[in-house]
């Protein structure tokens, strides 16, 4: 999870808030449709649609120059790739799962850095990164899940995104997003390295990395849900 790269949204851009929790809804009622088909795919078909919305929304304010960017399309490149991670696992060995995760994460470094280069920089594009993001701890955390026998806890990591907007919609508070900080930059890195690890480690030493991972993001979401409660 790189920089942030967010600057003050046009008052015609789409309400990102919104989205976020029409996604979350939406993730949560997909994630009853993987267990109950056993795989993985139908947050694929679920997931083209809503950030399919997202751009359209989003279409007056993907950029200060209105334009899509290259930051944006590498976003774009990272969302469509980490959505092979739900092909099932006879079609996907392991190693190819790692390989496409770590690919996204490279990549993920580099939109951050185009978006800057370019002055490209802006709320949309923060958002989108930010959910792609989130969508790829969700369909690792599915493929460990429903593709190499991980007990169901390991979801816990994929879901807190969605379970922090939620959690921010239904109870009172200041309501809005804690912003990105150095500490969840790093549970990210930490969370991605122990699920990564996860893939190609079995038994004991593969869960305890994906454990490691989910304490560390469980308490970044911990602490960006106290600021949001009680930031003035």
């Amino acid at each position: 999870m790189n920089q942030p790269r967010s600057v003050a949204f046009p008052p015609q851009a789409m309400p990102l808030a919104a989205w976020s929790r029409a996604q979350a809804l939406a993730m949560t009622a997909t994630l009853g449709t993987c267990a109950w088909q056993g795989q993985a795919w139908p947050v694929a078909v679920s997931a083209l649609i809503t950030f399919t919305a997202l751009l359209w929304l989003g279409r007056h304010a993907y950029t200060p120059s209105g334009r899509f960017g290259s930051a944006n399309t590498v976003t774009g490149v990272r969302l469509i790739v980490l959505l092979t991670l739900t092909l099932p696992p006879r079609l996907l060995p392991a190693w190819c799962a790692l390989t496409i995760a770590l690919s996204v994460l490279g990549l993920d470094l580099l939109d951050g850095w185009l978006a800057r280069r370019a002055s490209d920089t802006s709320a949309f594009g923060a958002h989108f990164d930010m959910e792609t993001d989130a969508l790829l701890v969700l369909v690792v955390t599915l493929r460990l899940w429903l593709g190499q026998g991980y007990e169901p806890w390991v979801l816990v990591a994929g879901y807190l995104r969605y379970a922090y907007v939620l959690g921010l919609w239904g109870w009172s508070g200041s309501g809005r997003e804690a912003p990105r900080s150095r500490f969840g930059r790093w549970a990210f890195g930490l969370l991605m390295l122990g699920l990564c690890s996860g893939l190609v480690l079995s038994g004991l030493a593969g869960r305890i990395s994906v454990a490691l991972g989910t304490l560390a993001v469980s308490v970044s979401f911990a602490r960006s849900y106290y600021f949001s409660r009680h930031a003035s």
